[in-house]
């Protein structure tokens, strides 16, 4: 039987990407596999497209299908193995918005615009507590303690790294663009603000941080100020057959939209750089700090 998931991981989009890709170097067309393996068409399409997870006696017959040296096979059983496991997300996937998360933890490099307020992995927790209560002040406390231990979470694996020097390797490169106007807005009072932009400082005058800083100067008619795009990211990474991702971010996770498109990830990703270039380099200090809130 296949096994369904409560969302797929990059490490099972790349083992059904390389399905696909054995599947069609062997010559072969989703209905012809279908009738050989005595399934329906949606079947092998559901594995390629990462939706259900075959088990291994199931691959084994692909394999001989798709003519694998067998010096390979090990190597895709591996991959199997890896793509049947839950994402490290899975303990909060009640309140995860899985699609974006497991992108951000498996990417090698992030680009980030926000021009409302600070992105998720860059937000302390008494600034992420306050924008939650802002967004849904009646929500569930329970709830709101699981969001916040997820954002830890996500920080920690995704640019923070660990005390071993393989998960420091392992840190995504967070490069974020602020408006101006984000860190003069003061989300949960003077003192909450104070200590965000403290922790911001942390990361820009850390020359081995993972995370780079730039402020755009107010008034400035950037290319992603006119498109008004709102809150993105642009994700890469390292893995075969996983083309850079565009996220724009929704005020709900039902209106965040994830894009594999390449014009629009590489038009998006042409407008960062242009906007980059209005802003002062990586390890300039912000334009205001703590003091400035009292």
């Amino acid at each position: 039987m296949s096994q369904p998931r409560s969302g797929p991981t990059v490490a099972l989009r790349c083992f059904g990407a390389d399905l696909r890709r054995r599947r069609e170097g062997a010559g072969m067309t989703l209905q012809g596999v279908a009738e050989v393996i005595k399934k329906d068409r949606a079947t092998p399409a559901r594995w390629e497209n990462a939706e259900t997870v075959p088990n291994p006696r199931m691959v084994a017959v692909l394999l001989d299908l798709y003519n694998t040296p067998a010096a390979e096979r090990t190597e895709v059983l591996h991959a199997l193995e890896e793509a049947k496991k839950p994402g490290w997300w899975h303990p909060w996937r009640e309140v995860a918005e899985v699609g974006v998360i497991d992108l951000e933890s498996a990417a090698t490099g992030i680009r980030s615009y926000a021009p409302g307020v600070l992105p998720d992995l860059l937000q302390t927790t008494e600034y992420a507590e306050a924008l939650m209560s802002l967004r849904n002040p009646y929500e569930d406390p329970g709830v709101r303690r699981l969001r916040l231990e997820l954002l830890e979470a996500r920080k920690q694996h995704t640019i923070e790294g660990g005390p071993d020097v393989a998960s420091n390797e392992n840190r995504a490169g967070l490069w974020v663009l602020l408006e101006q106007a984000t860190l003069r807005r003061s989300v949960g009072g003077p003192g909450v603000m104070g200590r965000q932009l403290d922790y911001l400082e942390t990361h820009i005058a850390d020359v081995g941080s993972s995370v780079a800083i730039q402020v755009i100067p107010p008034g400035v008619p950037h290319p992603l100020a006119i498109s008004l795009c709102g809150h993105l990211e642009i994700l890469r990474f390292k893995e075969f057959g996983m083309g850079e991702r565009l996220i724009q971010i929704g005020l709900h996770p039902a209106m965040t939209l994830i894009t594999d498109d390449s014009d629009a990830v590489e038009n998006y990703r042409m407008a960062v750089d242009v906007t980059s270039g209005y802003a002062p380099p990586r390890f300039t200090p912000l334009p205001l700090t703590s003091k400035d809130f009292g």
